[in-house]
């Protein structure tokens, strides 16, 4: 009996498994939620990002380079596409690259058209022999006040019945003349190319009211192509100056750009001495001034050189090459500081890609080897991939700061 009773019991705790797998089914439809989108985007594998075409550290190997003294980095203008990568986010010191901040924060906080001012103020009147007996103020931080800004102020002079001057001359501390900002030596030097001969040459304030005139410089847009041309430290620390300085212009890339602030230090504003950026970092200050160019109604070969094409540092590189005539860029060269540095960074104009940015940093002793290799690896990242689109060439290289560009302005 004992058996059968355990057999019955058996029986009817048995349940099928089909029963069982119906039953979770049907529980499970009953309380299922739709699985989102989200998650559903979530559960798919990461796609594996796709290396850049151009291996930049075999092409440095072959050369006999070491690869951890360069960096490289080539992108389409959207960032899209990367057609060479090479310690893209390693500190490197860009030498005059540092111009290109410079150039941005400068054209962002100032706008094109901005000029410095030089005033000119008198004091007594001539006689009839056209000498000025009194004081003649010059007053101003022009850094690019020059030959062309003297002459122009003994004009509107002999205009107002000043032929000579024997008076004290009286500058003001920032002034400068010709590139030199010892405002003592800069007001011999303007008195030489006044013809005046003053009693003695001062540095001290200007007076009060409205001066006799003022004269007005390049617009800062011409200013900018010059510097940037020309790779003017002068220039550059004085315009940097009026932004605020290294501390300024950094604040602005880590602000605005939001730079890493690990990436970003600055000692100066024309590149001198000792400063770090990647090459990530410099290619979005490129694509800023590109685009803050173009919002003020510029273009970016309008505040830098061409390369082949216009007068400066760019003068004689590409020459010759595909690439002739299809970069706009910014030289950086440094003989002694981190051991030699040879730097580019710019646009190139292509056919299939349109803008492609690039920023090449090479360290080493050898500068004119540096530019040729920088000079050849270009070339080659861009024709392996792509086709150069040179700009319109002009019939000569440009002049720059043009005497007819000075404005003077009236009380």
């Amino acid at each position: 009996m004992l058996l059968v009773g355990i057999a019955i019991v058996a029986a009817l705790t048995f349940t099928p498994y089909a029963l069982i797998s119906r039953a979770r089914k049907a529980v499970a439809a009953y309380v299922s939620v739709p699985e989102s989108p989200a998650l559903r985007e979530l559960a798919r594998p990461t796609p594996t990002p796709q290396p850049p075409a151009f291996d930049v550290v075999r092409w440095l190997n072959e050369r006999g380079e070491d690869p951890a003294r360069h960096g490289v980095l080539v992108q389409s203008f959207d960032g899209r596409v990367t057609l060479a990568e090479h310690n893209a986010d390693a500190g490197f010191n860009p030498a005059s690259l540092v111009k290109l901040s410079t150039s941005l924060v400068s054209l962002t906080k100032l706008g094109k058209d901005y000029r410095f001012e030089t005033k000119v103020s008198t004091e007594g009147t001539a006689d009839k022999s056209g000498a000025l007996h009194g004081k003649l103020f010059v007053a101003g931080n022009d850094p690019t006040f020059g030959d062309f800004d003297a002459t122009l102020i003994a004009k509107k002079l002999g205009e107002r019945g000043v032929k000579k001057f024997d008076g004290e001359l009286i500058v003001s501390p920032d002034f400068v003349f010709n590139f030199d900002d010892k405002a003592d030596e800069a007001a011999q030097r303007l008195a030489k190319v006044l013809k005046f001969n003053p009693k003695t040459t001062t540095v001290g304030g200007s007076p009060a009211g409205e001066p006799t005139f003022s004269v007005r410089s390049y617009p800062l847009s011409d200013i900018l192509l010059y510097m940037n041309a020309h790779s003017s430290n002068f220039v550059a620390e004085h315009l940097g100056a009026l932004v605020g300085g290294p501390e300024g212009v950094r604040s602005f890339l880590v602000g605005e750009l939001k730079l890493p602030p690990e990436q970003v230090t600055l000692s100066t504003t024309s590149g001198l001495e000792v400063n770090r950026l990647s090459p990530r970092g410099l290619l979005a200050i490129i694509r800023a001034l590109d685009d803050e160019t173009r919002r003020q109604g510029l273009n970016l070969a309008d505040i830098m050189a061409v390369a082949s094409d216009d007068y400066g540092t760019l003068r004689r590189r590409l020459v010759g090459t595909p690439l002739e005539g299809a970069v706009v860029a910014k030289t950086g060269t440094l003989v002694h500081d981190d051991g030699g540095m040879a730097s580019l960074g710019g646009i190139v104009y292509t056919q299939k890609y349109g803008k492609v940015c690039f920023v090449m940093l090479n360290q080493g002793s050898s500068v004119a080897e540096s530019r040729a290799m920088t000079d050849q690896l270009l070339s080659e990242i861009i024709l392996s991939q792509d086709t150069p689109a040179p700009i319109p060439k002009p019939d000569k290289p440009r002049h720059m700061l043009e005497s007819s560009d000075l404005e003077v302005q009236e009380p």
